[in-house]
């Protein structure tokens, strides 16, 4: 049994993300990835025997930072300031943010064909919209929320908004700025929750 490497599978996939988000996936392969972690490929191997496997890591690795950093989002002082903050970690407003949003969009464009890649896809959207839905359900308890408000329907609809205008601010910069990025996301939320909103809660 060979000896484990002394590189962890996270650090490698760590390595891949920074692979796709300054060269695209096509530049993915198991000796460009060494390269980038600084290990040998035979190291590589020993966590991912093939490159799909550390494709699928990789992606897990993605979804999984922002999840981390939307718990720690809790508790916030508002359903609307959760809300806020949720949708924003989708918009490539820092550095981390736009790098994981290129990463998001190549493996985006690959799950289309790949299954596995697809059920990742998949889990992480129902985790975003399940817990913007939660947090507008609050809202909707709390009289936070326009009269009506559908948490459900509104919740796909706000994903649906953010991952828009992040897609357009990170590949037509010049035609979308981030302050308008942000003004368009700050209205649409303040139709939701309005100040001194009233939507039937006791």
């Amino acid at each position: 049994m060979p000896r484990p490497p002394r590189i962890s599978e996270a650090d490698l996939t760590d390595a891949l993300v920074r692979v796709v988000a300054e060269s695209g996936l096509d530049a993915v392969s198991v000796r460009s990835v060494a390269r980038a972690a600084g290990v040998s490929a035979g190291a590589v191997q020993y966590y991912f025997p093939t490159v799909d496997a550390l494709l699928q890591a990789a992606y897990r690795r993605v979804i999984d930072r922002v999840t981390e950093r939307a718990t720690a989002l809790l508790p916030a002082r508002s359903a609307k300031e959760f809300v806020r903050a949720l949708l924003f970690e989708l918009l490539p407003l820092d550095e981390e943010r736009e790098a994981e949003l290129r990463v998001g969009l190549a493996f985006t464009a690959r799950s289309v064909v790949s299954a596995p890649l697809a059920d990742l896809y998949t889990e992480g959207y129902r985790t975003l919209v399940g817990a913007l839905e939660a947090a507008l359900a609050l809202a909707v308890a709390q009289g936070e929320a326009a009269p009506g408000l559908d948490p459900r329907r509104e919740a796909a609809a706000a994903a649906a908004l953010a991952d828009g205008l992040a897609w357009h601010l990170l590949c037509a910069p010049g035609a979308l700025s981030r302050d308008e990025v942000t003004r368009a996301l700050d209205a649409h939320l303040d139709r939701l929750m309005p100040e001194g909103a009233t939507s039937g809660a006791e």
